[in-house]
């Protein structure tokens, strides 16, 4: 059965997404409104945040998949499963990642925009400590149910969401006018922009990029979600084990520079090795799957 607009322009498939994504916001910031009467506590935000995700990103691209495609799920990669060893593979290549991922925060950190720009700047520093204060916010929790609330809201549903929509709805929409590569980097550099913290925008985009790379290699959307969902969930409990025992945090934050800058170089180094070998298996892997299927 043919979807209704499967064959509609790029350009009005875009606009049909925005009108969707709009839409469902209003209907979810209305619902936050009308359950907290607009709180600013830690819990009422996250309430709001929760509905964001749903609302935003993924009805809309439920809706926009099923009105652009025959086979939305198969489509999306949604209906194929990711083998043992490709989810293993992929959960190491993110943890070893990690120093590496804080070199390139440092790095990035240390940017600095030309005279003109001043005012930017300014306002990306506001804007990236606005955003610290309420990660950090939304992070604090005491207890065993906190911890998995927000393990729910900042590792399950960003990894679900954002992961259907950059990888999912807008890379099959962007390689529909272009080459697969530029809708890669297109849609890791959207990735990283929406979340206005550009002292880390380098690592996201690039982790954006992975992302985008193993649902290209592999021909499964829930292999990045399982990447996005490790590099999430990993802050997540190890900002709740820092807390709790009362360590340093600065102590993992900074784990890959200065004093242990051999860890992020040599992490650098196991991570192209560590991509080239994922290109090979998972392509080989979806390649061998797809003869299966035409045999």
């Amino acid at each position: 059965m043919k979807a209704k607009f499967q064959n509609v322009h790029f350009l009005l498939k875009a606009l049909i997404l925005v009108i969707c994504m709009l839409l469902c916001s209003i209907a979810a910031m209305s619902l936050w409104l009308l359950f907290t009467g607009g709180s600013q506590t830690t819990n009422s935000l996250k309430i709001m945040q929760l509905l964001q995700s749903i609302g935003v990103m993924i009805l809309p691209c439920l809706l926009c998949m099923y009105l652009w495609y025959a086979q939305p799920l198969t489509t999306m990669g949604l209906n194929k499963k990711i083998t043992w060893s490709a989810a293993v593979s992929v959960i190491v290549f993110m943890l070893i990642a990690l120093p590496f991922i804080n070199l390139l925060s440092e790095w990035n950190r240390h940017m600095e925009l030309p005279a003109f720009l001043s005012g930017v700047e300014v306002w990306m520093k506001e804007s990236e400590d606005a955003a610290n204060l309420l990660t950090e916010r939304f992070l604090a929790a005491n207890t065993i149910y906190g911890l998995s609330f927000n393990i729910l809201l900042m590792a399950i549903l960003p990894a679900f969401s954002e992961e259907l929509l950059f990888r999912g709805i807008l890379l099959h929409l962007f390689s529909e006018r272009g080459k697969m590569h530029v809708a890669i980097w297109a849609c890791a550099i959207l990735f990283s922009a929406i979340h206005l913290q550009f002292y880390g925008f380098i690592p996201r985009m690039l982790l954006g990029a992975l992302f985008g790379y193993l649902y290209v290699w592999s021909g499964s959307l829930w292999l990045p979600i399982l990447a996005h969902f490790v590099n999430n969930a990993f802050a997540v409990i190890s900002y709740y084990i820092v807390e709790q025992n009362n360590w340093n945090e600065e102590m993992l934050d900074s784990f890959g520079f200065g004093t242990t800058l051999w860890a992020g170089i040599l992490s650098g180094i196991l991570c192209c090795a560590g991509i080239y070998l994922l290109r090979r298996s998972l392509t080989m892997s979806n390649a061998s799957s797809r003869k299966s299927i035409g045999n």
